[in-house]
């Protein structure tokens, strides 16, 4: 039986025996021909200095002769070739440098792969192709092998030695591992032998001769015995049934009972440890005396203090001045009344005695009797918010002074620039009527004046408008009405100036009426400035303002022009105040940057979308899309977004 259960022993250890066989040939094959394929690489590379040298002379192909031998041959030299060998795409010889020497090596074999040192370990064979452009080839090198040749050998017998090494080492490991893993099994089977037995397992049914085979059948063997002396038990079982039956089903229900309830309690705590732990804000169990029982991390980088420091101090004493109500006086209700339960915000000390805000709250934890067992504290460090609350305040107090002090200064501006500028504007055309019709010189500087004097008033207006929608001091009124009489008569007020500047200004729609419901002083501001732009900005060709109904209960009305158009970048940046695509004191035409950027402003206070399509020298189409029906309702609501937005 010794001999039997040996087997799997034997089979492993001759299994591991041959895995480090193959592990230990792997790496001398692994290594060496990787340091030979480095020896290789390196007389390549030599080797790719006559590729080179043939690259630069293709002569060499079409003569069929070395044009320079002593070049080439002082290339031999510095990179220690012994011989050179030149053939063509068809393998007939163009020359050679020492062939005796290069045949005496076999310069041939490296075509079949004999590419390394040969024979004698004298010379390192090399062979490489040549492609040119008009010609194609291969060379033969041969260099002297010197030292690699021995390098190499060393290099064989190193790695043989260190895989002979891993090849014991792992012999040995094997021999001992089997031992070792093998000793339990040994144990086992000699606890089996010792076994008392009736009788022998069955041999003839043993296909297993090795230690797991011998085990097993020890084992069934046993099984068998003890399932004969379960039905023994069994048979017991079934006449006691009867008679303990309700008395171990109340005992099973009982155990049951109590062990879901011993889980259900261990998941509760492990469930509150978690969250007590983990939680976010800091959480404290204070004893029905007051005095700290436990707390979390997030309590502990609130104060600044370690656990072990406040474990067991009253909660009270980290408060300002002991102010925490239910826990300021030194007893408490000991039979269980939740005098502690606390919502509001306190002042706590930190270690370091800085004062932080944080809102505390309380709730007692209660017994199935209604006795309090102890507190549960939350604290929460609202000192950032205080001081975001206070910046917050500043900040709206500055703000609203300088929207005053702006306020202030704009009307005041406007006072005192308007005033000085009626004046002109009303002066100019009485002065005209003195100055002799002659006089044209004069006439024109009044007419520059007169037009500046327009332009600077346009720009005040654009100014005060703008200040007043980014300021909320506008009062939109929304109402519905027909936008087309006014947009007809929009365009008979531009119908001159078109007509001055050679242009075609028309209006065309596809229904008799398009209701919007919007603020129509902001609506007619918006067209006034597009139309006025459209104009403007167009040398030649057609200005058209094209009206239409369209789904969803909207409106959308067209300003298309022929005129100088924006690039793609501007369009990025059209609507911010004061940007022009042709800035500068040169710029070919005249505008303060505000226009554009008002009109946006407008068409959000009617919640109205724009749409601009342009490109240079081309035109521009900017399309405007109001809502048909508007819950009046929700005017408000625009208007107030729209205040607390600026």
């Amino acid at each position: 039986m010794k001999s039997n259960s040996q087997k799997l022993q034997l089979k492993l250890t001759i299994q591991f025996s041959l895995f480090f066989i193959i592990v230990a040939g792997f790496i001398f094959f692994y290594f060496t021909n990787k340091y030979e394929e480095q020896i290789n690489d390196k007389y390549k590379y030599k080797a790719d200095v006559f590729i080179n040298y043939f690259n630069q002379n293709p002569q060499i192909f079409s003569e069929r002769k070395f044009s320079d031998a002593e070049i080439i041959n002082r290339l031999l030299d510095l990179n220690g070739a012994v011989y050179l060998v030149v053939e063509d795409s068809t393998g007939r010889l163009l020359d050679a440098l020492n062939l005796q020497i290069a045949e005496q090596n076999l310069y041939i074999l490296s075509k079949a792969g004999g590419e390394g040192i040969s024979k004698d370990e004298k010379v390192y064979r090399v062979r490489l192709p040549i492609n040119g452009k008009n010609f194609s080839g291969k060379i033969y090198v041969g260099f002297a092998s010197g030292e690699d040749a021995q390098a190499i050998y060393k290099n064989r017998l190193l790695t043989a030695l260190f895989s002979l090494s891993i090849l014991m080492a792992g012999m040995v490991f094997t021999y001992f591992l089997s031992s070792i893993s093998f000793r339990p099994l040994s144990k086992i089977l000699k606890a089996l032998d010792s076994a008392p037995q009736t009788r022998e397992p069955n041999k003839s049914k043993r296909y297993k001769k090795d230690e797991l085979g011998i085990i097993e059948d020890r084992v069934k063997f046993l099984l068998s015995e003890l399932d004969k002396s379960s039905n023994e038990v069994e048979n017991l079982n079934k006449k006691l049934h009867d008679v303990f039956k309700d008395k171990i089903a109340e005992l099973n229900f009982e155990i049951n009972q109590r062990k879901k309830a011993e889980i259900s309690l261990q998941k509760s705590e492990e469930q509150f440890r978690l969250v007590f732990q983990n939680a976010p804000i800091g959480i404290v169990i204070i004893s029905t005396e007051g005095k700290i029982i436990s707390v979390n991390k997030s309590f502990c980088d609130t104060i600044g203090f370690e656990r072990e420091e406040v474990i067991g101090i009253p909660i009270k004493y980290l408060f300002e001045q002991n102010d925490l109500e239910g826990f300021s006086n030194a007893t408490f209700d000991l039979d269980g009344n939740p005098v502690a339960d606390i919502n509001s915000e306190k002042i706590l000390l930190k270690k370091e005695g800085k004062e932080i805000h944080v809102i505390v709250k309380s709730v007692s934890v209660i017994d199935d009797k209604g006795k309090v067992l102890h507190y549960v504290m939350q604290i929460l460090d609202i000192s950032e918010i205080k001081r975001v609350q206070r910046e917050l305040v500043d900040a709206l107090t500055k703000a609203e002074e300088s929207d005053k002090l702006k306020s202030a200064f704009l009307a005041q501006m406007s006072h005192e620039i308007r005033t000085p500028l009626n004046v002109i504007l009303t002066s100019i055309p009485l002065i005209a009527d003195e100055i002799s019709s002659e006089d044209e010189d004069l006439k024109i500087i009044l007419d520059s004046v007169k037009s500046a004097g327009r332009r600077l008033q346009r720009t005040i207006d654009m100014i005060l408008s703008m200040s007043s929608v980014q300021s909320g001091n506008y009062k939109a009124t929304f109402e519905k009405f027909d936008i087309l009489p006014d947009l007809k008569n929009m365009v008979n007020e531009f119908k001159s100036l078109s007509d001055d500047k050679g242009l075609k200004l028309k209006l065309t729609h596809n229904e008799d009426s398009a209701f919007v419901i919007a603020d129509r002083y902001t609506v007619n501001q918006v067209f006034q400035n597009l139309i006025n732009n459209a104009i403007k900005y167009t040398l030649k060709g057609y200005v058209e303002v094209y009206v239409k109904n369209i789904k969803n209960s909207k409106v959308k009305v067209e300003i298309r022009d022929s005129g100088i158009g924006m690039s793609q970048e501007y369009l990025q940046k059209m609507f911010v105040p004061f940007s022009q695509e042709d800035s500068g004191y040169k710029r070919e035409f005249e505008g303060n940057g505000l226009g554009l950027a008002l009109v946006k402003k407008y068409l959000e206070l009617n919640h109205a979308e724009i749409i601009v399509e342009s490109e240079k020298n081309i035109g521009s189409v900017f399309s405007v899309v109001f809502d048909k029906e508007l819950d009046f309702s929700q005017t408000k609501e625009i208007e107030n977004k729209y205040k607390s937005y600026n």
